[in-house]
């Protein structure tokens, strides 16, 4: 089996234990684009636990945000403007407030909680609410590989730390 592959369904089982996996049914996720951690099993997972899953949209906004379109099995999806793959029916979005758990791709993280992502800032924009402390949900959890932990990275004032990472070899909560 590929690494890949492996390490997807490592994952996999790793984010099942998680506590707010249990408690959540609104759950968003990512379909990866080239070397992003594959999601596709936890996707799988949401499925067959009867959760709602959910992927970002693009919103073609000025504030760079996204939007969150429910996401079943066999939907239709196009590429967006990165050519990453989102819903084409935009008829069931969630509110960003509403979601109970968001799976994340990054680049790299630390376990201090903070995650480098491919640039845009659009996890962070989308999100920025979190950072009043009004809002308890929904949990941020990083999606990636162990060999992208990093000693310590860099954050800005506006970024929104992560609840929890999900590797191949662990699942890692955060306490602020």
């Amino acid at each position: 089996m590929e690494y890949r592959q492996y390490a997807a369904q490592a994952a996999n089982l790793h984010f099942t234990h998680l506590p707010m996996f249990k408690q959540s049914q609104h759950i968003a996720c990512y379909l990866y684009a080239k070397d992003e951690f594959d999601a596709s099993p936890i996707i799988q997972t949401i499925w067959q636990s009867q959760k709602a899953c959910y992927l970002p949209i693009l919103t073609g906004s000025k504030d760079n945000s996204l939007l969150f379109s429910r996401y079943n099995d066999g939907d239709a999806l196009h590429l967006n403007r990165y050519s990453i793959l989102e819903p084409a029916d935009i008829s069931h979005v969630i509110s960003p407030e509403n979601l109970d758990m968001v799976i994340t791709p990054l680049v790299a993280f630390d376990l201090q909680g903070h995650r480098l992502g491919a640039g845009g800032g659009y996890y962070d924009r989308t999100f920025a609410f979190l950072r009043t402390g009004f809002h308890e949900k929904p949990y941020i959890i990083g999606l990636a590989y162990a060999a992208q932990q990093a000693d310590l990275l860099p954050s800005d004032s506006w970024d929104v730390p992560l609840n929890g990472m999900v590797t191949e070899k662990a699942s890692i909560l955060f306490s602020y």
